[in-house]
């Protein structure tokens, strides 16, 4: 007996192929640029070298990213999910605002723990290379309207102390759930990640929570 493959289903077989190799390159472009962020110097992430540590040409890079600010924007969204923010939102939706205050600080210490070295060329680069503006966006977007809405969310339910206000207390979760402070406790005093989310979490509360909270 014959089996006889239609043109159809040749061409989806060739599709399928097609679209593997294709991941499979896109995968292979963002790990070299991840492992060349990762090594430094700052301001390292050349497209060329990309190209040539992937096995690619230059072209491919362009093609499948658009940009150079395109390849920023990918690390930083595969950064999102590699570390886990998916948490982070899950604890910030917690209905009491002290345990999602807790729950989201010690989700993100974690999140940023697990990609400590790309997270910080990101946020390095995105402060002097414009192509970086985006990546850091992707990485911070929602964060300060976020840490707004748990501040009123505290203030609601009535675990803010009487002398901070609801702005006040934005702006001081704002600085302490940042990658800034994190790192500052991480690489700079060499803590465990538990560690820094415990100091973190209490240097917020001491800031803005009621004593008898």
């Amino acid at each position: 007996m014959k089996y006889h493959v239609s043109t159809m289903d040749k061409r989806r077989y060739v599709q399928r192929a097609r679209a593997t190799a294709t991941e499979a390159t896109r995968q292979r472009i963002l790990e070299a640029s991840r492992s060349t962020l990762e090594r430094g110097p700052v301001g390292a992430l050349k497209v060329d070298e990309v190209a040539r540590e992937a096995g690619v040409a230059r072209s491919t890079v362009y093609v499948l990213f658009g940009s150079r600010a395109g390849l920023f924007d990918a690390l930083a969204r595969q950064l999102r999910d590699e570390a886990g923010f998916d948490q982070l939102v899950h604890a910030f939706r917690q209905p009491d605002a002290l345990q999602a205050m807790r729950d989201a600080q010690r989700a993100a210490v974690h999140m940023y723990a697990k990609v400590p070295d790309l997270a910080r060329a990101l946020f390095t680069l995105g402060a002097i290379d414009p192509d970086a503006v985006a990546a850091v966006t992707a990485i911070e977007d929602g964060r300060r309207p976020g840490q707004a809405e748990l501040a009123r969310r505290l203030a609601d339910q009535g675990y803010l102390r009487a002398d901070v206000g609801v702005e006040e207390a934005a702006d001081i979760l704002n600085v302490i759930t940042s990658f800034q402070a994190f790192d500052e406790l991480f690489a700079g005093s060499r803590l465990p990640a538990d560690a820094v989310a415990d100091r973190l979490i209490a240097m917020a509360e001491r800031s803005i929570c009621r004593a008898d909270a």
